[in-house]
This record gives C-alpha cells, sequence and structure tokens, in this order.
C-alpha cells in the first residue's frame, strides 16, 4: 500500500509542475467582445467582416537552389585561356628569379631554356559540370486575423496578430512566430 500511495503522491506532483509550467493564454476580460449573435450564421458573418477589415501582411522566405550544370563550350575555352595565362606568369616570374641568381652570362643563357620543374599545362583538368546558386524570394500573404469556430463553446474564437496591416516580414527562423494582439469572441 505505501508503494501505490508514493507512486500516487509522485504522479499528482509530477501533474502539478507541468500544468504549472503549462502557457495559459487567457484574454482579458476587456478584450472580449461580449455581444451575443441570434445564430451561428450571423456570429461567422460578423467574424468574416472582422478579419476582411484586418487587412493582410506578407511574409518573405529566401530560398536558395542549388544545381549542378553542364559547362559550355565558351566558358572551357575561357577557362582555359585563364589557365594558360595563370601557366605563363608562373613561367616568366621563375625566368626573372633565375636571371637575379644567375652569376654569369652562360646562367642566364640557361634559364631561356625554361624552369627546370616542368610546369605541363595537360596536367591541369578543366571542369565539366559548373554549380548554379539561385536565390528566391518567396512572397506570401496572410490574414492579419483568424477565426476559429468553437461549438463547444459555441463562438468563433479569433485573434489578431501583431503586426501592421500592408507589412512586409522577414521571418529567419523557421519556427519563428508573430505574437498575438488582440483576441476576441463572435459568441452565437
Amino acid at each position: 500500500m505505501a508503494v501505490v500511495g508514493s507512486g500516487l503522491v509522485g504522479m499528482l506532483v509530477y501533474a502539478g509542475l507541468f500544468y504549472s509550467n503549462a502557457k495559459r493564454t487567457v484574454p482579458v476580460s476587456s478584450e472580449i467582445d461580449d455581444s451575443i449573435y441570434q445564430s451561428r450564421e450571423q456570429a461567422e458573418a460578423a467574424a468574416n467582416e472582422w478579419i476582411s477589415l484586418g487587412g493582410v501582411y506578407v511574409v518573405e522566405t529566401l530560398t536558395t537552389v542549388r544545381r549542378t550544370v553542364p559547362v559550355t563550350a565558351i566558358e572551357k575555352k575561357k577557362l582555359k585561356s585563364q589557365i594558360e595565362q595563370s601557366m605563363r606568369k608562373k613561367i616568366e616570374a621563375e625566368y626573372n628569379r633565375c636571371l637575379q641568381r644567375a652569376e654569369n652570362s652562360l646562367a642566364k643563357e640557361l634559364c631561356s631554356f625554361g624552369p627546370p620543374e616542368a610546369a605541363v599545362g595537360d596536367d591541369v583538368k578543366i571542369p565539366q559540370k559548373k554549380t548554379i546558386q539561385d536565390r528566391k524570394v518567396r512572397t506570401i500573404e496572410y490574414q492579419r486575423r483568424e477565426c476559429a469556430d468553437d461549438q463547444e463553446l459555441r463562438s468563433f474564437e479569433c485573434i489578431e496578430l501583431d503586426v501592421a496591416r500592408g507589412e512586409i516580414v522577414s521571418l529567419s527562423e523557421e519556427g519563428e512566430e508573430i505574437p498575438v494582439k488582440v483576441f476576441r469572441q463572435f459568441r452565437y
């Protein structure tokens, strides 16, 4: 019996901690509309009108798409030309170093035969594919106000987000949300 009692106490303590840490979003009484409509349809019409008067806001999201495409013939020629120019500059720099180190005219003559280590352009490979990165901005319009029909409470539970009408919002984090500004009920 002591084991059952301690388990029950443990569960009660856990439930108490859980519910004390839970977020409660109970609307302030001044935010609740006291009007009661004659029918569900009238309440729904009033809620829809309230939503339409709230306007919209725009959410911008930036997406980056990477894709691999083949290198064109013109791009291959351009890359080959750039590689050849780079190699030419290296050979000229090596030739100038050789001339500066040469102590006599024979050594200077030997410098014209090229650098001791062979710099062959065939070893350099020209890529066959390249990666393209496209950045797209996607915009979506959302209503600032939204309602849900709670049939148990016999009302439309409505919220208005804390964002200006027509404002452009860039949400940087995936789970980022806009806080609620107003809570309103349309009871029937």
